[in-house]
């Protein structure tokens, strides 16, 4: 429990989860999480562009909506429980202090911004099949600094495309795999 608490307590940019609340914060946040379908690495990563003094709830959630599978999904009761969860975890960041430029500076330095998603390793094992190396070629190069920006290959951050959701290889992979 406690290196996957220090874990996710550095995932959400804060120096502990010892704090009374700390655990129901966390189980809320999966549950939030759970209601949608939800990119686990896009929610992580773009939890620090959020604005803490977001002037309502369609503010606060905006620079989340790239997670979100179905982003219209957050215009009806799930951007309130969206927002409600950003709130409760806004007052936990007043809490636990400290300067809001090293936060998110500290969570970018551990949450990626490119992951080898299976979808993207799948479009190089296809490439590579008909002699093509540039695919895997551009994705090694990403992944060689998976926490900086790299300006042109955005694509390479999305979301699972729907196309891949149900294709062999691209959406889960089995043990065998």
């Amino acid at each position: 429990r406690d290196a996957s608490a220090q874990a996710f307590a550095r995932k959400l940019g804060l120096s502990g989860l010892d704090q009374d609340g700390d655990d129901a914060l966390l189980n809320d946040l999966f549950k939030v999480m759970g209601e949608t379908e939800t990119d686990f690495t896009i929610w992580f990563r773009n939890l620090a562009l959020v604005p803490l003094d977001g002037p309502d709830d369609a503010a606060l959630v905006e620079p989340l909506r790239a997670a979100f599978y179905d982003p219209e999904g957050l215009d009806g009761e799930h951007r309130g429980r969206v927002a409600g969860w950003l709130r409760s975890y806004f007052g936990r960041l007043r809490q636990d202090g400290g300067d809001p430029a090293t936060r998110i500076e500290r969570m970018n330095a551990v949450n990626p911004n490119y992951v080898p998603r299976n979808y993207l390793a799948q479009l190089a094992i296809d490439a590579l099949t008909l002699g093509d190396a540039s695919v895997l070629e551009r994705l090694m190069k990403v992944l060689e600094r998976p926490y900086d920006a790299q300006p042109g290959c955005e694509d390479l951050a999305a979301r699972r495309p729907e196309w891949a959701r149900n294709r062999p290889g691209c959406s889960a992979l089995s043990c065998s795999s």
